[in-house]
């Protein structure tokens, strides 16, 4: 489900050329840690203005989320002629594993600001996401399974150049985490932040944020190729943990029709630690 917002417009709007009432997304990760995650979306358009979804996916690695964890999600999606709505509840059930779950939901808001017959465009994105999690906390020499909350807000605009340049910055804030939650005495919690707000990664992340800046730039090749490529860097700052930063590209190939391939890189790093690498891919399909 994390995906650059460019890409899923495009997305959206060759699943309408094609008529499809249904469309389904597998997205698969993999790399360094020995991350594996794959996430599969099945899409059922109602109506030209409604859609509903289903998610099931997991990651696990072969450090301390060695078990998968899995999460369940529930798409909502309303568009109209300017502006587009999505509602995503979420839900990790409690893992065997590391005794860890969350519960929440994002509402997610986009209006177009202008709309050019040379399909140049300007539009602007509001979301807000509140997540309630259980997990281990060391506190005061004493571990114990505790609940605690969470929210993040987030701003977005993107900007179309005769539907051939696109560029998209994105900012986001998580305010401090109820319940006494900090990075440094959470064991294993599971909840993925990306689903609180878009961080620019491949990944899974579990540490508390506390703001994320993303830019992304995209060029589409029409026509002499039915494909774009995009590149973005992230930003992201952890409440008393190291900040990161990451950086992705990749190409988007229209097979046919009725599917289309995402290929894309990775690269992860913390403040004193080593680049990490992962590879996504992408694979989408109308019915």
């Amino acid at each position: 489900m994390k995906r650059l917002l460019i890409a899923a417009a495009l997305i959206a709007a060759s699943s309408l050329q094609a008529g499809a009432a249904w469309w389904l997304d597998n997205d698969y990760t993999f790399g360094s840690n020995g991350l594996k995650k794959n996430s599969l979306t099945v899409f059922r358009r109602h109506s030209p203005a409604f859609s509903t979804g289903l998610n099931v996916s997991f990651y696990k690695d072969t450090g301390a989320y060695g078990e998968r964890i899995y999460s369940l999600r529930l798409p909502l999606l309303y568009s109209g002629a300017r502006y587009f709505i999505s509602l995503k509840p979420f839900l990790y059930p409690v893992s065997s594993h590391t005794r860890s779950g969350a519960y929440g939901g994002k509402l997610y808001a986009l209006a177009s600001v202008s709309e050019s017959p040379d399909e140049s465009y300007t539009r602007l994105a509001l979301s807000g996401a509140w997540a309630s999690q259980k997990a281990f906390m060391n506190r005061d020499g004493s571990l114990a399974r505790r609940e605690f909350t969470q929210t993040a807000f987030e701003v977005q605009a993107e900007k179309s150049f005769y539907g051939q340049f696109f560029f998209l910055a994105s900012a986001a804030g998580f305010p401090e985490a109820g319940g006494g939650a900090r990075n440094s005495n959470l064991v294993s919690p599971v909840l993925d932040q990306a689903d609180m707000a878009y961080l620019g990664t491949f990944n899974h992340l579990t540490a508390l944020p506390e703001w994320a800046l993303t830019a992304q730039v995209a060029r589409n090749m029409r026509p002499d190729y039915d494909s774009h490529i995009y590149a973005g860097y992230s930003k992201i700052s952890f409440r008393r943990a190291e900040k990161a930063n990451s950086l992705t590209g990749g190409m988007k190939l229209s097979l046919n029709e009725k599917s289309a391939l995402d290929l894309g890189y990775n690269a992860f790093k913390k403040e004193n630690s080593g680049w990490k690498s992962y590879y996504r891919l992408l694979l989408q399909l109308f019915f």
